[in-house]
């Protein structure tokens, strides 16, 4: 890594991350201490644009949360005739503005496939208490109830995953060989354009990813869906995919499992599902907005019996922050080595 040097001592350079970003990462961050100067601070806009004016960085590691304003320009001024550099510490880019990016000449890196594997089992925790009525049992133990509750078996259940990318097809793996479950998978790609990706035929790769049918049409892959875990990514043609409409063409009896993105599901229309018992149950790990707020108190989800909630943690695994760490150092090393085109085919 090239800086400047004053007076014998080499400078640092100056990076701004989040806090809890920063407090994952800090055994592996600390490795580096001696060339890069992290700068912690809270995770709000304001916050992040103040301290990127303060320390005159250029490069900024963010999380999951959304940023739409004053950070670009910030980091476009620090970055003079050169680039900046956002590094986001996880998979997504909801939360970032691209046209500002184009805008004021910032690059944006991911972490693909790090934390893959850590969403795929939680997902397959959320079922499994789902399925077997863990948390209410583990209440009724801790309120003195040795009350049973008998729950049901994933052998032979159709699982619906609603968009079939890495993660999907590891949960595909998972659920299908290892608890014997069928598999309908649904994704805006066709069959062909899947497999053709992977340079493979069509059967090669439904059988290689333990999927029993297929789906470019929503309608008729919700029909036969028992348990649904969405995985689509977020634009404008998937915010609040699952809305009334959509949630209401599922079966009465299924269950709706996110780890994906809490814009996918429209949290209203999932509350009253649920209090009418036109869904069995759901699982939570993502909402509309972080920390959860109820889009208003009567639709509050936190009432409800039939929900698990849990506070986005199904990437949050030592394994996956640790790959995702040693990403955003590659692609940091990588802006200041100025092989921006390297960079851009790791994110």
């Amino acid at each position: 890594m090239a800086c400047d040097k004053a007076g014998g001592e080499e400078l640092k350079e100056p990076v701004v991350i989040t806090e809890k970003e920063y407090r994952k990462g800090e055994r592996l961050f600390s490795e580096y201490a001696d060339s890069i100067q992290w700068i912690p601070c809270q995770a709000y806009e304001k916050a992040v644009t103040r301290s990127i004016e303060a320390s005159g960085a250029r490069i900024v590691v963010l999380g999951v949360e959304r940023y739409s304003a004053s950070l670009y320009p910030a980091l476009a001024r620090n970055s003079g005739a050169g680039p900046g550099l956002i590094a986001r510490h996880g998979v997504g880019f909801d939360g970032i503005n691209l046209d500002l990016c184009r805008k004021h000449n910032i690059f944006l890196t991911i972490t693909p496939g790090s934390l893959d594997r850590s969403v795929a089992e939680y997902v397959m925790a959320l079922l499994l208490s789902t399925a077997r009525n863990i948390p209410a049992l583990d209440n009724r133990m801790h309120n003195n109830q040795f009350n049973p509750k008998t729950g049901f078996e994933l052998f032979n259940k159709v699982l619906g995953i609603a968009g079939f990318g890495n993660i999907g097809k590891k949960v595909a793996l998972i659920a299908s060989r290892g608890f014997g479950m069928q598999i309908s998978a649904y994704d805006s790609l066709s069959l062909t354009e899947q497999a053709d990706r992977e340079r493979m035929p069509a059967a090669a790769f439904l059988s290689n990813y333990g999927v029993h049918e297929y789906f470019t049409d929503f309608d008729s892959f919700i029909k036969k869906v028992n348990i649904l875990t969405i995985h689509l990514p977020v634009n404008q043609s998937t915010r609040h995919y699952f809305n009334a409409g959509r949630i209401g063409k599922m079966n009465p009896d299924s269950i709706l499992i996110n780890t994906g993105r809490g814009a996918l599901v429209d949290e209203k229309a999932l509350y009253i599902a649920l209090s009418s018992r036109r869904l069995k149950a759901a699982a939570i790990d993502v909402f509309d907005h972080e920390p959860y707020e109820p889009v208003s108190p009567e639709y509050d989800l936190r009432k409800l019996a039939n929900i698990t909630l849990t506070p986005h943690v199904a990437s949050d695994t030592f394994e996956a922050n640790e790959s995702m760490q040693r990403q955003v150092m590659d692609n940091i090393h990588l802006f200041l080595e100025d092989k921006y085109e390297a960079m851009t085919r790791m994110a």
